[in-house]
């Protein structure tokens, strides 16, 4: 490929700026004639190999390059000299070693093109360093290893927590739920009773909690299985809001769900998923509103989905937060804390 010089630029102009931008390339510049012996060294050569350049002018390329690779190397070029091409870009060739004036060895990259003019041959080579550039793939490898095996720990982790926590949680349930099923419950005392009503609750959050890590790390990992069939989406929102209409009423927060049936296409989803994203987003729409305040659940067909919302009355979310509704484990300063912060996440990953 020709070098691009604006016309009319005085020719001798020409060649010195040409000259000084080799002289000083920070890549190595070095050019040898048909006998492999150094005829130009620039600045970035000097610079790479530690050589001032009258050390090495007249002397043969071999300096400049470890003596196991000597003989390999002159039949590269012996070869390249009577190849078709007369370019070889980095990238074509494979890596190369060269050699410091200090003994030491490093990696690098090398592009070399074939000059002729009449009867006589030289040969220019552009050499780049990449010891850096293999110490930070080398660094990153590593990292992603151990990202790697963090996460595999993780997850390890969570599994045991699934299994080992969830037993002493359930006994938990149960036992709370008995004391609350007894037959003669007058005979059970009312601090008791009462108590047993706080454990039990208790348990469920721990349980939820226990189950919002197992999605978070499933949905991380891919793993989250999808079960979809074609279903009512009313039938949906009617499960999630039955569920939190407690929960609401407790906060004194009127919860709506003025979804007709008949005028929504039926949509193809796995419903205890939807039910999930549902319950999360309803949840969190009772936390964020004030007692007297309202929670809708809203759905509208719109071409060929259904677009369901979730709508309250609450303050709203400030515009810097808004980048940060979905983060794990994030929570707004102006909520009392309650659960891990994981269940927009989790509505997002499912979704």
């Amino acid at each position: 490929m020709p070098v691009a010089i604006l016309p009319g630029v005085d020719q001798p102009l020409n060649d010195r700026l040409l000259r000084e931008s080799v002289m000083i390339a920070a890549d190595a510049i070095i050019c040898v004639d048909d006998r492999q012996r150094i005829i130009l060294f620039n600045l970035g050569a000097a610079t790479i190999f530690g050589y001032e350049p009258s050390e090495v002018l007249g002397k043969p390329l071999d300096v400049l390059l470890p003596k196991r690779v000597h003989g390999a190397h002159r039949a590269y070029v012996e070869g390249f000299s009577h190849a078709r091409e007369t370019s070889r870009l980095m990238g074509e060739r494979r890596e190369v070693s060269g050699l410091r004036k200090d003994g030491s060895e490093f990696p690098a990259e090398a592009s070399i093109a074939r000059v002729g003019i009449d009867d006589k041959v030289a040969y220019s080579v552009v050499l780049r360093d990449i010891t850096e550039r293999q110490r930070f793939e080398q660094e990153n490898a590593e990292l992603v290893r151990d990202l790697r095996g963090a996460v595999s720990a993780r997850d390890d982790m969570l599994s045991i927590v699934s299994h080992d926590l969830r037993n002493p949680v359930n006994a938990v349930k149960m036992l709370a739920a008995a004391i609350l099923r007894a037959k003669d419950v007058s005979a059970v005392p009312a601090e008791v009773t009462e108590h047993a009503q706080v454990m039990l609750e208790a348990a469920r959050q721990m349980d939820s909690l226990i189950q919002d890590l197992l999605d978070v790390s499933k949905l991380e990992s891919g793993r989250m299985a999808v079960s979809p069939r074609v279903v009512a989406i009313g039938e949906l929102v009617a499960q999630a809001s039955e569920t939190l209409m407690p929960i609401a009423a407790q906060a004194m927060i009127t919860l709506q769900t003025p979804i007709g049936g008949g005028e929504l296409p039926l949509v193809d989803v796995d419903p205890d998923r939807i039910v999930q994203v549902l319950s999360n987003l309803i949840d969190n729409a009772i936390k964020y509103t004030q007692p007297g305040g309202e929670v809708r659940v809203l759905a509208t067909a719109d071409q060929d989905v259904v677009r369901v919302s979730v709508v309250d009355s609450g303050a709203g979310i400030a515009e810097h937060e808004l980048p940060r509704v979905f983060d794990r484990f994030w929570q707004s300063k102006r909520t009392n804390r309650s659960g891990a912060g994981l269940g927009l996440a989790i509505a997002r990953g499912i979704v």
